[in-house]
């Protein structure tokens, strides 16, 4: 029998959620908070678009229509490649980001960084001055640098820039690799280091190791039938994230061939949520797992060539269930030849990064389930070392000028580097950034960064796909672009950016092209065809492995008491985005933790410290330490504390992350990236608040998310047939003669990423409430995605469940309003009528699903200028006192309608996407009209695994919940 799905490990140990440190208002003091005036939005900040000519996607309407929306495609960049998106513009103001369907790294879907992008744009936190700092700190301005940086030129030039550095981040843009390579022709002896505090050389260096030239691995998951994750997070962590989620998701239909995703990995990810099998392993576990897999696969017929490459007998796991768990594991992958795909994680070393390359092809993946290019990140200096060797010189006095575009170097860099102390000697120090941050005020001049949305640039996908970047608004503050500063060196700064990137592909394109045509086609289009990476034949040198594995240092003493491992915060991107209140109230796929992090540790782990949530534990390892919440984590690796990277900001400049969250970094050195073994844990006196909205709502024994392994269903395939039939009903049906609008979500293919859960709160205005608000369940979102484990704390697994207005066709909410505020349409959609609603929250009691979100205070009013502009002039703003829901995005439904009428034509299948399935990588959210019988959401709740949530209540509702089906393996199966 499958177990019981639970929440919080109070619920799965029947103790009752009682939490008396909870601040919550008086009466006194929250009247004196609602009696606050509720002072209308201002859009004040001035909009102008860009000076240059840009063109919407559609190539419809050549110029700004009043009321008219257009859609512009553009690219953003993190860890150096791009994902295409769409921008939805009202007159001139970007108020939506979407996914591009034409670009290859998004597909139409867009992840947590593409949507924040717009919050970005408007965070009223940036930078807003050129200010230099030295001789006597005040305003400046872009001339004033312009001859700074000719000076300061002209003088290395002279040295060959023998002083001269910079410090980039990694990047994939032509335009930007171009500048470059002149700058170091122009200053031969001068140094570019690329630093991302998520990206490490080990890949690279593995790559070099097993075939000896560097190149870029590319997963085909569309075509694995088994997947091995080693402490990597393909689905989530990865530049082609949306992209190989698409691609899994895609092999999830239990009426296909379903593929198998083994996971081993300290702490949950999103990938490890979906896996078939999961192994909860210490860092320092993951690689004798590796060891492991290979020596297995050497003793098969299919991996006989392996066995050229010795396995130390010490590097094995010393744990029989972990060798029996690596035994079935490679006899799977074998039994798929050329269907079966290892991927190793960041934090595993290079020589690893190499044997899962040399397992790859020995299974038969190459030019399968993986492919190779050449490299697209060809910065001859990268990584953690790179920056330390750096930090020396600028130590040593060897750097006279340093020229700073990497995100926040003195808060990110490891911290044995002391790179904020080094930057502080450097005579000139130049940094461009969107906030006057750390490093900031360690520099002679502080440059504003434009936004993406406001520049001019070009940009590649991982698999090598060029774009342009468009400005799609004027900068709001007078920001520069990458380009320009470094055109500043070469005296070309004054030409602008869009001058440079013009001026670029014309020559690309050869002297004389007309590229006029074509320019306009790459700007509307979002691509420019014919750039792909062209894929490279190669072929392990198992000689070089084998050398390489005889090298190795001895095996560390095992075990240690506590293990570190760093993990990427998913929500703030190493804290680029942890200014951004909408992202801090974001609830964490797996903790559901919001405004702050955390210190994760296994139940075991906390027994045995004798802590528990919110009490304080001093880490200290290196003669550093932090003192840090405690989070009780099921499912974590026991001996083993996990801490995020991207919080706990140190800069009073940004209002809001400097008051949030705990700064890993000063735990994080260079031989020490991803995870180190030398952690000391005490628990000392203290406790400090987290706000988790995963406790909100209660099961009360009721089933909500439906589970079955793909045995299960075969051998009872009407096993869920009782949770859709229709049950007796007092009510007379009722007519429904045009659409029916409703809603299938596939719980199969959801990976909890979240995405839909921003979509939601830009597309429709939802305001960020606040730590406090949140800690008191009164958070606003109308979407949430309910994380259900099943089995024991110390080895569940997850199933993510969307919980939005059900829109029941009998909904128990319309019957008890008193001013007829929620309401049924005559297509099925349960309306919220704001200005009939007086706030008396009987809907609210009375809905099963706990969907609905009362407005206790007008949180619009607060905004500072210019953030108003990102609100979505469709959707209304609404002041305090009303209830709100999702309306399944009515307003798109109406503009879809108007545009087909206008067109003298009904409305297409598809055409009507509400907001949470167009940000949906995976695509598990499905929408549609019900009365269309060739419709994709029709198909799908007349589905054998169609479900609905809490249908014996009989609500009826029009959102159908299709069962996860698992796909494990007999021989792993628990005894």
């Amino acid at each position: 029998m499958t177990p019981e799905p639970w929440q919080t490990l109070e619920e799965h140990s029947g103790e009752e959620m009682v939490d008396a440190d909870r601040a919550r208002l008086s009466r006194r003091g929250f009247l004196q908070l609602a009696g606050a005036g509720a002072a209308s939005v201002a859009l004040s900040a001035c909009v102008r678009p860009p000076a240059q000519k840009i063109l919407p996607y559609s190539r419809l309407t050549p110029e700004i229509a009043p009321g008219v929306p257009q859609h512009f495609a553009t690219s953003l960049t993190s860890r150096g490649f791009a994902r295409g998106v769409l921008v939805t513009c009202w007159e001139g103001r970007p108020v939506k980001v979407e996914g591009n369907p034409d670009h290859p790294a998004s597909l139409g879907a867009a992840g947590l960084y593409e949507q924040a992008a717009l919050d970005l744009l408007y965070d009223p936190d940036r930078a807003r001055e050129f200010r230099r700092q030295r001789p006597a700190a005040g305003p400046a301005t872009w001339e004033t640098f312009q001859r700074q940086a000719f000076e300061l030129a002209d003088a290395h030039q002279k040295e060959g820039g023998v002083r001269l550095r910079f410090l980039v981040e990694p990047t994939a843009s032509p335009l930007l690799l171009d500048l470059r390579a002149r700058l170091l022709q122009r200053f031969p002896r001068a140094r570019f280091v690329s630093f991302d505090p998520l990206l490490s050389a080990h890949s690279a260096l593995g790559a070099r190791l097993a075939f000896g030239q560097p190149v870029d691995a590319h997963l085909d998951l569309s075509k694995a039938r088994v997947i091995v994750c080693l402490a990597a997070d393909p689905l989530d962590d990865s530049p082609l994230a949306l992209r190989h989620s698409r691609a899994w998701a895609a092999r999830r239909d239990p009426k296909a061939e379903m593929n198998r995703l083994y996971v081993c990995e300290p702490h949950f990810t999103p990938t490890g949520t979906v896996a078939d099998h999961r192994l909860a392993l210490r860092p320092s576990e993951i690689e004798p797992m590796a060891w492991a897999l290979l020596a297995e696969l050497a003793a098969l017929p299919r991996g006989q060539r392996l066995s050229a490459i010795p396995v130390p007998a010490e590097r094995l796991p010393p744990k029989p269930e972990h060798r029996r768990w690596a035994r079935i594991v490679a006899a799977d992958l074998a039994s798929r030849p050329a269907q079966a795909l290892v991927v190793a994680g960041p934090g595993l070393p290079p020589a690893l990064h190499a044997i899962v390359q040399a397992m790859n092809w020995a299974l038969g993946a190459f030019d399968a389930t993986v492919r190779f290019t050449p490299p697209l990140l060809p910065d001859p200096e990268s990584g953690p070392e790179a920056l330390r060797s750096l930090a020396d010189e600028m130590r040593s006095g060897a750097v006279d000028t340093l020229v700073v575009t990497a995100h926040d170097p003195a808060f990110t860099a490891p911290a044995d580097t002391l790179f904020a102390e080094a930057l502080s000697k450097v005579a000139h120090g130049l940094y461009r950034g969107l906030y006057e941050d750390e490093t900031a005020r360690a520099c002679e001049w502080f440059l504003p960064a434009a936004h993406p949305f406001e520049s001019w640039g070009d940009a590649r996908s991982a698999d090598g796909m060029a774009s342009l970047v468009q400005p799609l608004i004027a900068p709001l503050f007078g920001g520069v672009t990458e380009a320009e500063v470094l055109a500043s060196f070469l005296g070309e700064s004054d030409l602008g950016a869009f001058a440079l990137l013009r001026r670029f592909w014309q020559g690309r394109e050869g002297p004389g092209a007309a590229i006029d045509a074509r320019w306009e086609h790459w700007l509307s289009d979002g691509v420019i065809p014919g750039t792909e990476a062209q894929p490279v034949t190669v072929e392990p040198d198992l000689a070089a492995i084998a050398g390489a594995v005889r090298a190795l240092p001895p095996a560390a003493a095992r075990p240690v008491p506590f293990e570190l491992s760093f993990a990427s915060d998913r929500k703030t991107d190493a804290g680029r985005l942890a200014n951004l209140p909408r992202v801090q109230e974001l609830p964490e796929p797996i903790t559901k933790l919001a405004w702050g992090s955390a210190a994760l540790l296994s139940p075991a782990s906390a027994q045995r410290l004798g802590v528990k949530d919110q009490d304080l534990l001093r880490l200290r390892r290196g003669g550093r330490s932090i003192d840090a919440p405690a989070l009780v984590a099921p499912g974590h690796a026991d001996g083993c504390v996990t801490l995020w990277l991207g919080q706990g900001r140190r800069s009073t400049a940004l209002t809001v992350a400097s008051t949030v969250g705990v700064d890993a970094f000063p735990l994080r050195t260079t031989d020490a990236f991803w995870s180190a073994g030398d952690l000391e844990v005490a628990k000392i006196p203290g406790r400090h608040e987290l706000a988790s909205t995963q406790g909100h709502f209660r099961l009360e024994g009721r089933p909500h998310a439906p589970s079955a392994t793909l045995g299960e269903l075969q051998g009872d395939p009407k096993r869920f047939e009782e949770r859709r039939g229709e049950l007796p009903t007092l009510f007379a049906p009722w007519p429904y003669p045009g659409h029916q609008w409703a809603m299938a979500v596939d719980l199969g293919r959801c990976t909890g990423c979240e995405a839909c859960v921003l979509a939601c709160v830009t597309e429709n205005n939802i305001p960020a409430v606040g730590f406090e608000h949140v800690r008191n369940h009164r958070q606003m979102q109308w979407l949430r995605i309910d994380r259900y484990y099943v089995g024991p704390p110390a080895a569940p697994k997850t199933i993510n469940q969307p919980m939005a207005c059900q829109h029941c066709r009998y909904a128990p909410c319309e019957y008890v309003c008193p001013v007829n505020a929620t309401v049924h349409s005559d297509e099925g959609l349960n309306e919220q009528v704001y200005n009939r609603c007086v706030g008396t929250r009987y809907c609210s009691n009375n809905c099963p699903y706990k969907v609905r979100r009362f407005n206790f205070l007008d949180w619009n009013h607060r905004l500072a200028e210019p953030a108003a502009l990102a609100m979505n002039p469709d959707v209304t703003v609404r002041s305090r006192g009303v209830m709100e829901k999702c309306t399944y995005c009515v307003q798109r439904i109406e503009r879809a309608r108007i545009a087909a009428r206008r067109e003298g034509r009904d409305l297409k299948d598809g055409e009507v996407v509400s907001a949470c399935a167009q940000a949906c990588p995976t695509e598990a959210i499905v929408f549609g009209d019900l009365a269309d019988p060739a419709s994709r959401v029709r198909r799908l709740q007349e589905a054998s695994l169609t479900t609905f949530a809490l249908h014996e209540l009989g609500t009826r509702p029009r959102t159908a919940y299709l069962a996860r089906v698992e796909n494990p393996n007999p021989e792993l199966a628990p005894t």
